[in-house]
């Protein structure tokens, strides 16, 4: 079976070329678990679709046990009914940029066939695409081996509707969180938040450039102790991005972003918050630092509205 899965990988991977090129990378999928009413049959059309598309070198993959706790912790239902919003939720969590999820069902009056849904998400935009194969379950491995090529190429072939390249992500995020300023307040506003990175010092301050650069488009006056003025407040923290996991040649780093706002003159604290993030890249230092541009982000949607109040 390996050897007709390579000789499939090497077609799907020529008429992808052009798709992927943009990359030269591999896209990250999560693969959770197909849900069936007979555990071990859904056991198995899991553990074969995943090794299946783990043989295709354009994908990288999140652990299993990775997946599973978030699903877990953020209480995200059963993998068989995946929402886009818990799509997107998960991907924030685990990196990965497109989801496969499915269920295998009985079909009444067919004897021992069963038929297998996937479900393919990309947790970026939410766009989603079915594949399904039909068959005897005495038939499985081969039943899974076809649905697994169909899977790889609704990917490579969907890929421009399941991906948002990055520039496009951070100006929708922008405009998002301009949108949501209503208050004409702008007060002057000073930051200083520590950071750490995997292997070394924060010295470029990821985190604080960046809660600066969206603080002074929206109009607040940034300033630090070198400046004539003084800020009205204080945001102050702790960002803390570190290395989780490596697939292949990818890195996969979790980030937590803390932080405090208090005001200079009264001393009253406005708010504490915090927000975590997942990335993956070619790098710890820059899968670390995309996590922590992230986890910003986020954490500015909430925080400049308080701020303009």
């Amino acid at each position: 079976m390996k050897l007709k899965i390579a000789s499939t990988t090497t077609l799907l991977l020529a008429a992808a070329t052009v798709v992927f090129g943009q990359t030269q990378k591999p896209l990250t999928v999560g693969i959770l678990k197909f849900e069936s009413h007979f555990i071990m049959l859904g056991k198995d059309v899991t553990s074969l679709v995943t090794a299946d598309l783990s043989a295709d070198p354009r994908f990288n993959f999140v652990e299993r046990a990775q997946l599973q706790k978030v699903l877990d912790e953020e209480a995200l239902g059963s993998s068989g009914n995946i929402s886009p919003d818990s799509a997107a939720k998960i991907g924030q969590l685990t990196g990965a940029k497109v989801l496969v999820a499915g269920r295998v069902l009985l079909p009444r009056g067919k004897g021992d066939d069963v038929v297998i849904l996937a479900n393919i998400i990309g947790t970026e935009t939410g766009r989603m695409f079915s594949q399904t194969e039909e068959g005897s379950r005495s038939n499985l491995v081969a039943m899974t081996s076809d649905l697994s090529k169909k899977i790889a190429q609704t990917i490579a072939d969907q890929s421009t509707n399941f991906l948002v390249s990055a520039a496009t992500l951070r100006e929708q995020r922008i405009s998002e969180i301009m949108g949501k300023i209503k208050g004409n307040q702008r007060p002057a506003v000073s930051i200083k938040i520590d950071e750490q990175l995997p292997g070394g010092s924060g010295a470029l301050q990821t985190t604080g450039t960046e809660l600066g650069v969206i603080l002074q488009k929206a109009g607040f006056t940034v300033v630090d102790e070198k400046s004539d003025a003084k800020p009205d407040l204080f945001i102050t923290g702790s960002a803390v991005a570190a290395t989780t996991g490596k697939n292949g040649s990818f890195f996969s780093s979790h980030a937590t972003l803390e932080i405090k706002v208090q005001e200079r003159t009264t001393g009253k604290i406005l708010s504490f918050d915090r927000q975590e993030h997942v990335a993956v890249d070619i790098s710890e230092q820059m899968a670390a630092r995309k996590a922590l541009e992230n986890a910003t982000d986020e954490l500015a949607e909430r925080l400049l509205p308080l701020l303009a109040q």
